[in-house]
């Protein structure tokens, strides 16, 4: 029954308020389970072993090697692939990109002169963003994805930002020569496999009195992995093969090499809005994204609706609860003595 469901969903045959009943009804069901905190102990316990991330080049196929024309067509200005923040005085989405991006500033305490990496930087919002701000600072951006880093530097050329560079590295081999005053990270932890080796490395990679500012979505209590065990992880087989969410407590069970010593919390309506903006561009540009996807994927109308089924399925799952049980957790990490 499922399997027929999501074959006529990606055909676009499927009503949106029925999609947004089973999107609702499957991620309730997902954390109602009475074995949750049983599956949370032991994905905690997971987190400290293995390699730091798992199924890279899934991660990348599914969404980072996507043509950089796509992304431009549906995001903001500032090309934020992550939630942004909205205010009472405007739904407009290059505004609530600029207001996290300018939030991110404030919490992570960027200054000049100083040495920043962005890691994990997805298409450069925060290095380009902040290394216009701030020219007499470094700003060095890492991604696993080859059009992102020319995408970034080729932005940067054209914005004349000699104080930004973008290198594309795999977070399992990933090493610098230098030391940074700021390491910044944007949704990139739900990647990850391996929370104790990645803090012990960007501990490495922190001056003695550095930190790093982390911006996650995540559960209020639970965490639990994106695998693909049967037909209703769709969301996992198509986009998040090799995730996690994290709960909201994540980073209070890895402070050997660094402490959380500040956190806030950003409602999940900010990401249900941010998620139904990129919803309405991708309609408006239906005919666009087909002709990209025909060429990247080779079957564009499955995957317009398929892309459709994703961002509709945010923009339900984070307004669930009026934003209480999933939502953006922003914190900073001090580096220990």
């Amino acid at each position: 029954m499922i399997k027929i469901g999501i074959y006529l969903a990606e055909k676009g045959l499927v009503p949106d308020f029925i999609l947004n009943f089973f999107i609702q009804r499957i991620s309730l069901a997902r954390v109602s389970s009475a074995s949750i905190e049983n599956e949370k102990i032991m994905v905690i316990n997971n987190l400290k072993s293995g390699p730091i991330a798992e199924r890279t080049s899934d991660a990348n196929d599914q969404h980072y090697e996507v043509p950089p024309a796509f992304f431009e067509l549906v995001l903001g200005k500032y090309m934020k692939y992550s939630c942004s923040q909205f205010d009472s005085k405007t739904d407009d989405l290059d505004k609530a990109e600029e207001s996290m991006l300018q939030l991110y500033i404030d919490r992570a305490g960027i200054q000049a002169n100083q040495s920043i990496l962005d890691l994990g930087c997805g298409w450069g919002s925060f290095s380009l963003f902040a290394a216009a701000k701030f020219p007499s600072s470094k700003f060095t951006a890492v991604s696993n994805s080859k059009d992102q880093i020319n995408f970034i530097n080729n932005q940067a050329s054209l914005r004349g930002l000699r104080n930004l560079t973008a290198v594309q590295q795999n977070i399992n081999e990933m090493n610098f020569s230098e030391t940074f005053d700021k390491v910044v990270s944007i949704e990139m932890f739900e990647h990850m496999r391996n929370y104790e080796s990645l803090l012990s490395k960007v501990s490495d990679f922190l001056n003695p009195d550095g930190e790093l500012f982390v911006h996650i979505f995540c559960h209020r209590f639970a965490c639990y992995l994106y695998e693909t065990k049967n037909d209703s992880d769709w969301m996992t087989k198509n986009f998040f093969e090799g995730g996690i969410m994290p709960s909201e407590d994540i980073f209070s069970n890895f402070e050997n090499h660094l402490k959380v010593v500040s956190s806030w919390k950003v409602n999940g309506s900010h990401y249900g809005l941010t998620s139904q903006k990129w919803l309405e561009k991708h309609d408006k540009n239906k005919s666009k994204i087909i002709s990209l996807f025909d060429q990247h994927y080779g079957n564009g109308k499955t995957w317009f609706f398929r892309w459709r089924m994703f961002f509709l399925t945010c923009a339900k799952f984070f307004a669930i609860n009026e934003g209480n049980d999933w939502y953006v957790s922003h914190y900073l990490l001090k580096k220990r003595p």
